[in-house]
């Protein structure tokens, strides 16, 4: 332990873990804390791909960023408005502490340190009068108290949904309003779009619901978007599904046609937004991908290349709180082989909002189908 000049920044460093950091950074801390400022506890978290000294004391919470890149943020208590606290079984825990003027997220805390820090935050937050503030982002209704084990909760969460005007879209960004989201409609008509919005607040009473149209096909679509909704927690993509061609009768033109309205899109959406939930260390960005009513050789190519990139963008974001998969589903006409009958709507959405809900996090990567036996094999 350095030869720090204060009981308090000691006794906390003693319980404190200092992984990461080298021990002299403690015997400074005391230069940036008043006098009669008491510290009751230290760790040594990662910010923003930084470590540094997380300092709480009876006033504020302080992070102390070192090396070169050296900066300080401090909170004061009456300004912390929630905590939330994840234990890893790796040993490493996440606190994420909600402000009146957003979020700071903190990893590789050691679990034991992580629960210390967190209840010391909540504890001491309870001891001062809460500034009211509205909360960073649209929200519907607080949930009612839970009663009855896991639910799917996204009270305080936005949704992005595109193709949501009509049909399995329309059903999913209904789902997700129903899970407490603010969900954003994103298609090309307006009219439409109204329409839609309408029957979302008709189903959900107290929802929250935007709407945003754009031709995301076009190649300024998905700048118009990001204008409109510069980030957002959960990205449901659900591209429009081409007539069935035969293979040797699909003009290029045809080609590019499918890629620009599927491939392109959901990268673009995929690059512009996961930064932000990764950021942030929670998102959720999924692929609804249908059948069309017969084989189609330039669908399934793009089905193969979006399942790629969802892979790929779920490898890039891998360990950050964010996930990413495809949700496969059975053609919008006739009886699916196993069920007798066609897979509805509201049955793709079921699957897609337990997807975006904090119940699914060890689930990314991922092709998950819906299609009610469709594809004719005992393997996803």
């Amino acid at each position: 332990m350095p030869d720090a000049t204060r009981p308090d920044v000691q006794q906390a460093g003693e319980r404190a873990d200092l992984t990461g950091l080298g021990r002299p950074e403690l015997a400074e801390l005391p230069a940036h804390l008043s006098a009669d400022e008491r510290v009751l506890d230290v760790g040594t978290p990662m910010h923003e791909g930084v470590f540094g000294l997380l300092v709480l004391t009876d006033r504020r919470l302080v992070f102390l960023k070192v090396g070169r890149h050296a900066a300080e943020i401090s909170v004061a208590l009456p300004e912390v408005v929630g905590v939330d606290w994840k234990r890893s079984f790796r040993g490493r825990s996440r606190l994420a502490v909600q402000t009146t003027t957003g979020e700071l997220v903190f990893t590789e805390l050691s679990n034991e340190h992580g629960a210390a820090l967190e209840g010391g935050l909540r504890s001491m937050a309870r001891q001062h009068p809460v500034a009211p503030a509205p909360a960073p982002r649209p929200a519907a209704p607080a949930p009612a108290p839970q009663t009855g084990g896991p639910r799917l909760d996204l009270h305080g969460r936005r949704a992005v949904v595109t193709g949501s005007s009509q049909g399995t879209g329309l059903a999913i960004a209904t789902g997700l309003a129903a899970a407490g989201a603010a969900v954003v409609l994103v298609a090309r008509d307006p009219a439409r779009l109204g329409a839609a919005a309408d029957q979302v607040r008709t189903a959900v009473g107290g929802a929250d619901v935007t709407t945003v149209a754009t031709d995301l096909a076009a190649d300024d679509g998905t700048a118009a978007l990001l204008v409109a909704v510069p980030d957002t927690d959960v990205l449901v993509d659900v591209p429009g599904v081409p007539g069935a061609q035969p293979a040797l009768k699909i003009a290029d033109e045809e080609w590019r046609r499918c890629f620009d309205t599927t491939v392109l899109p959901a990268v673009r959406l995929l690059r512009a937004y996961l930064p932000g939930m990764r950021e942030r260390g929670w998102g959720r960005a999924l692929q609804v991908v249908g059948e069309p009513p017969a084989p189609s050789v330039h669908h399934g190519v793009a089905t193969a290349a979006l399942l790629a990139a969802s892979r790929g963008f779920a490898t890039e974001v891998a360990g950050t709180g964010v996930t990413v998969n495809a949700v496969l589903t059975g053609p919008a006409r006739g009886d699916a082989p196993l069920l007798r009958r066609p897979v509805e709507p509201e049955e793709v959405a079921a699957l897609v909002v337990y997807l975006a809900s904090p119940l699914a996090s060890a689930t990314t990567g991922g092709a998950l189908r819906v299609d009610g036996g469709y594809t004719h094999s005992t393997l996803p």
